[in-house]
C-alpha cells in the first residue's frame, strides 16, 4: 500500500501473532504518513502468508528472519509482537540497527529487562513506545480532564480485566508458558490495570505495592489469576484484579472527594466511533439511612479514529 506523502514512517513487523493483524488494520486505515512495507518471520513462507491474508499489505517485503528485516535501509522503524520473553533482545537489536521500536506490552518479563530496552533506545537515539491501545483514546483524554476537575481530590482508583480463557488458550497459548510469556494474566492484563492506576495518578510512582492473597498459578507457575493493591504516602491507593478464569469484565472506577468517575470498557471499547463513561456525584444517605441518593451523567465521546488507529498516528509523530 502506498500513501502520496514524501515523509511517510516506513514500518516493518517482527512476527506474525495475531494482534499484528489489528495493527496492521489500524495503520491502513491511518490517514497520516505511516505504511507497512515488510514483515519478517523465522519462516519466509509464513511472513508471505500473512502478507496475502493481509489487504493492507499489499506490496510489502517477507523475509525469512528478523535480522534481514532489521537491515533493510527502507525501513524507518518496527513494530513487535513477540512474544514478552524475546523483548529484550529484539528491541536492542532494533535499537542498534536504528530503528524506532513499537513493542506490545508487556515490554519486558523483569524490571533489570525493561531498563535495559529504554537504555538501549535512549543510547541509539530512537524512539519507544509500548502498544497500550487505550491511552490514545478521545474518550481517555476526556477523562483524564474530568478527574481533575469533577473528582475533587483523588482518593482511589479500582479495576478489574479478565476472560474466562478456554482450554486450547491454557495449554498453547504463549501467555502461559514461564519462557514465553511468564507474567501470564498480569502481562496480559493487569498491564492495563496497572496503567490506569498510574494514568488516574498523573503518573506519579506509588510509594507501595502489595499483591493480594490468593494468586493463582498454572502447573508451570504462571499466573492465572492476581491482585495488587498501590498506595501512595498521602493515602491514595488503587486496587485491581486480573485473570484468566472468570467472565469478562474491564472495568474502570476512579473516585474523589466530590464525585466517581465509572466505565465497563475501558481497554476496548464497545463501540469504535463513540466512547462512553459516567460521573456520579457524591452520594448522602436519605432519611432513616434507607437509600442512596446520587446524579449520574452519561457522557459520550465521538471517537473519529480508533485508538489504535490513534495509537499509530501519534507513534509516527514521534518518530518525525
Amino acid at each position: 500500500m502506498t500513501k502520496e506523502r514524501s515523509d511517510v514512517v516506513n514500518i516493518g513487523i517482527l512476527g506474525c501473532a495475531n494482534i499484528a493483524r489489528k495493527n496492521v488494520r489500524a495503520v491502513s486505515l491511518s490517514e497520516d504518513n505511516i505504511v507497512v512495507t515488510a514483515v519478517a518471520s523465522r519462516h519466509k513462507e509464513k511472513a508471505e502468508a500473512f502478507i496475502k491474508s493481509n489487504p493492507g499489505l499489499a506490496g510489502a517485503t517477507a523475509y525469512g528472519s528478523y535480522e534481514a528485516l532489521l537491515a533493510d535501509p527502507n525501513v524507518d522503524a518496527v513494530y513487535l509482537p513477540l512474544p514478552a520473553g524475546l523483548h529484550v533482545e529484539w528491541v536492542k537489536k532494533a535499537a542498534a540497527a536504528g530503528k524506532h521500536v513499537l513493542c506490545e506490552k508487556p515490554i519486558a518479563l523483569t524490571l533489570e529487562g525493561a531498563e535495559n530496552i529504554i537504555r538501549a533506545c535512549e543510547q541509539a537515539g530512537v524512539q519507544f513506545m509500548d502498544g497500550t491501545m487505550w491511552v490514545h483514546n478521545a474518550r481517555t483524554a476526556e477523562m483524564a480532564s474530568a478527574i481533575r476537575t469533577d473528582l475533587g481530590q483523588l482518593k482511589s482508583v479500582i479495576s478489574a480485566f479478565a476472560f474466562p480463557a478456554p482450554e486450547a488458550f491454557l495449554k498453547d497459548d504463549v501467555r502461559c508458558k514461564p519462557e514465553l510469556d511468564g507474567l501470564g494474566c498480569l502481562g496480559d492484563l493487569g498491564w492495563y490495570c496497572t496503567r490506569a492506576s498510574l494514568w488516574a495518578n498523573a503518573y506519579e510512582p506509588p510509594t507501595a505495592v502489595q499483591a493480594h492473597a490468593g494468586a493463582l498459578r498454572n502447573e508451570a507457575g504462571v499466573l492465572m489469576h492476581v491482585g495488587a493493591t498501590l498506595t501512595w504516602a498521602d493515602g491514595r491507593r488503587a486496587s485491581f484484579e486480573c485473570s484468566f478464569d472468570r467472565a469478562p469484565v474491564q472495568q474502570l472506577e476512579v473516585a474523589g472527594t466530590k464525585g466517581v468517575l465509572e466505565l465497563s470498557d475501558f481497554v476496548i471499547p464497545t463501540h469504535e466511533d463513540t466512547g462512553a463513561y459516567r460521573l456520579r456525584d457524591a452520594a448522602f444517605l436519605a432519611e432513616l439511612d434507607v437509600a442512596v441518593t446520587q446524579r449520574t451523567t452519561e457522557h459520550q465521546v465521538p471517537m473519529q479514529r480508533q485508538q489504535e488507529v490513534g495509537m499509530w498516528e501519534d507513534f509516527a509523530r514521534f518518530c518525525g
